[in-house]
C-alpha cells in the first residue's frame, strides 16, 4: 500500500466536520477512555493512534508531526493532539523532556492534553474530588476503589461510556476549578500544577465538532 493511501478516508454517508489525531502515551486507559469519547457521539473521523515506541514526551510529540506532515498532502488532520502525563511526585521534578516537547508541540502546531501527575487524576475527577496533590500510586489506587479501573487487569477500566455519560461534565468543572486555583497562586509549569488535566480541552473539541446522537 502506497504511503499517501494509508492516510486516505473511505467514502462516508455522514458529513464530518473535523478529522482529529489523537496519540496516547499510555497503551490501555487512554485508548479505552477516548473510544468511549468517540462512541458517545455520531463520528467516524477521530483516530487514536496509540503510541507503543516511545515513552517519553518528545518522542511522542514527534511521532504526531510525523503521521501529521505524511497526512498533509492526502487527507490532512484539522487537529492534531497528544496525550501524556507530568509523572511528577509530589517533591520531584517533571519527566525529562517535557518542557522540550511542550515547545515542539507548538511549533508544530499539535495541542497536548497533559495531566499531573497522570490520567488516572482525570477518570477520579468523573466520581470524585480531589484538590490537594496526589502522586500517580495513589490516583490509579483510588481508581480502583471507586470501581473506575480494574485491580489486577492492566488498567482497564470497567465502564467507559457510563463513566463518560454520568461523570465527564462533573470532571471537566473540577478540571477548570483546579486550573483557576493554579493560576491564582502563580503555578506556570506543568510539575507545579498538582492535580491538572487538559483532558477536558480535547474533548470539548471533539465534541464541539460532531453532535450528540438523536
Amino acid at each position: 500500500m502506497a504511503e499517501r493511501d494509508r492516510f486516505r478516508r473511505p467514502a462516508r454517508k455522514l458529513k464530518q466536520e473535523k478529522r482529529f489525531l489523537v496519540v496516547v502515551e499510555g497503551k490501555v486507559t487512554e485508548w479505552e477512555y477516548l473510544e468511549g469519547v468517540k462512541r458517545s457521539r455520531r463520528m467516524k473521523s477521530v483516530e487514536v493512534r496509540i503510541e507503543h515506541e516511545y515513552t517519553d514526551p518528545i518522542g511522542i510529540v514527534n511521532h504526531a508531526k510525523r503521521i501529521k506532515d505524511a497526512a498533509r498532502k492526502v487527507d490532512p488532520f484539522d487537529e492534531v493532539w497528544c496525550v501524556f502525563d507530568v509523572e511528577a511526585k509530589i517533591t520531584q521534578m517533571a519527566r525529562p523532556g517535557l518542557t522540550d516537547a511542550i515547545h515542539a508541540a507548538e511549533q508544530a502546531g499539535v495541542k497536548c492534553a497533559i495531566s499531573n501527575p497522570c490520567f488516572e487524576v482525570w477518570l477520579y475527577w468523573h466520581c470524585a474530588i480531589q484538590n490537594a496533590p496526589i502522586d500517580s500510586d495513589a490516583a490509579q489506587r483510588r481508581c480502583i476503589e471507586l470501581g473506575i479501573a480494574q485491580a489486577g487487569r492492566g488498567k482497564h477500566l470497567r465502564d467507559t461510556d457510563s463513566l463518560i455519560a454520568v461523570g465527564y461534565q462533573a470532571a471537566k468543572i473540577r478540571a477548570m476549578e483546579m486550573e483557576q486555583t493554579h493560576d491564582r497562586n502563580g503555578a506556570i509549569k506543568p510539575e507545579d500544577r498538582n492535580p491538572s488535566s487538559g483532558l477536558y480541552l480535547l474533548i470539548d473539541a471533539i465534541y464541539g465538532a460532531f453532535p450528540p446522537r438523536e
